[in-house]
């Protein structure tokens, strides 16, 4: 004899298969009228984005124009489902625009049914669009080359620097578009580039900055390379020539030598010596300028040298006639 615990749980267990295939049943008649409904024709109106061809020559677009339509079809429900859940891209064509005044541009766009049809399948028939008329701002192509100017922020690892100046390729662009947006571009600045402890020779690549978006560059990019190398500081006391002095002056000056401190790479560091170097004091400079002292210049020095300074930078000076 079964137990009224046993027989509850049988009962119960019949219940769930039963609400299990009413469900199932359920699922099935939804799927069979759903399939018999999506299988049918429909007109209905569906917004596409439009990507525009055919351009004139020498001719280019000033203001973004209209970037949807919306179009008035008849098809089947499948593809109505399917435009719905991913906005379908359509060429429009602008190789026979009319003129309205001055650089504005318009063009029918019942006329271009024929043209958007052909981007469908055979299921769907465009019947009407809209709107029935798409205005273009067009204007006159220019170009001009103008200047990367990079932003670049290298912090060193100790004691290591440039041997010289990064190199920037290529260190101009051309940029094009109607002159209204490229007259007043002087350079084109390049996006922030960031290294830290640099402590070897590097080549990267750096992206430009478009101006506006109705520019287009002949090269998004740009390259720069630097030589890296460890660095050491080399110093000399060095004697000064005055030059442009009159035949008939007789000077004293204080110091009689002066320090020259410099930045050279570890490995040429055995290429400097004194005679490397040429310092002069324009006497002329001082009294042009009413000064009570002389400037000491470095005239020569190697190219392979950086912060090159000297100690001091004043030299006084008494004059005999």
């Amino acid at each position: 004899m079964i137990s009224k615990k046993s027989q509850s749980k049988i009962d119960s267990l019949k219940s769930n298969k039963k609400l299990r295939v009413f469900l199932l049943f359920l699922v099935l008649s939804f799927l069979f009228w759903s399939l018999i409904k999506l299988s049918k024709n429909y007109i209905a109106d569906v917004e596409f984005n439009l990507v525009y061809i055919d351009v004139p020559k020498n001719k280019l677009l000033q203001n973004v124009p209209v970037s949807k339509i919306k179009l008035t079809v008849k098809t089947v429900g499948f593809k109505l489902l399917n435009y719905g859940l991913k906005t379908k891209k359509l060429k429009y064509s602008l190789s026979d625009l009319n003129r309205k005044k001055g650089s504005i541009y318009y063009s029918i766009t019942q006329s271009k049914i024929k043209d958007l049809q052909v981007q469908f399948s055979a299921e769907t028939e465009v019947l009407k669009v809209k709107p029935d008329t798409l205005y273009f701002d067009l204007g006159v192509k220019k170009s001009k080359k103008v200047k990367v100017n990079t932003n670049v922020n290298l912090q060193f690892k100790s004691g290591f620097s440039l041997v010289k100046k990064y190199t920037v390729q290529p260190n101009s662009v051309t940029v094009s578009g109607a002159s209204k947006y490229i007259d007043s571009i002087e350079v084109i600045q390049t996006e922030l580039f960031e290294m830290e402890e640099v402590s070897s020779s590097f080549e990267e690549i750096i992206k430009l900055k478009l101006p506006n978006e109705y520019v287009t560059l002949s090269s998004n990019i740009i390259t720069i390379k630097g030589d890296v190398e460890k660095m050491t500081e080399g110093t000399f006391n060095l004697t000064y020539r005055i030059i442009n002095l009159p035949k008939n002056y007789i000077i004293s000056t204080y110091p009689k030598k002066v320090k020259i401190t410099y930045q050279v790479a570890l490995k040429d560091y055995n290429k400097i010596s004194e005679n490397s170097f040429k310092i002069q004091c324009d006497f002329k400079e001082t009294e042009s300028n009413n000064l009570e002292y002389l400037i000491p210049k470095i005239v020569e020095k190697p190219e392979i040298l950086f912060d090159v300074k000297v100690i001091p930078n004043k030299i006084e000076f008494l004059i005999k006639k």
